[in-house]
């Protein structure tokens, strides 16, 4: 089963900061369906609004979000287990 998880990142943008999220989110197994990036209210700072699937965990993958140097803050919302359309669970 595809577990579905929405997380909101606040980051301090450099060079790099959203690509290196995204990088993160790939090597740990986790796919992107939705990224709403936007800049925030501190200073040279943004909110990043990722909705992902994975059968992995995301519990490490928060963790991992954590320790990225342009991160600020991670929140996490977990959604209901998706089923497989195909049959394979």
């Amino acid at each position: 089963m595809m577990n579905t998880n929405t997380f909101k990142i606040i980051l301090r943008q450099s060079t790099g900061s959203l690509e290196r999220i995204l990088r993160l989110i790939r090597h740990r197994g986790f796919e992107v369906n939705y990224c709403l990036a936007r800049e925030e209210a501190l200073e040279n700072g943004m909110s990043v609004t990722l909705q992902l699937t994975s059968e992995r965990s995301a519990e490490n993958l928060y963790h991992q979000l954590h320790k990225l140097v342009d991160v600020v803050e991670v929140h996490q919302q977990a959604h209901s287990k998706l089923r497989s359309c195909l049959g394979n669970e």
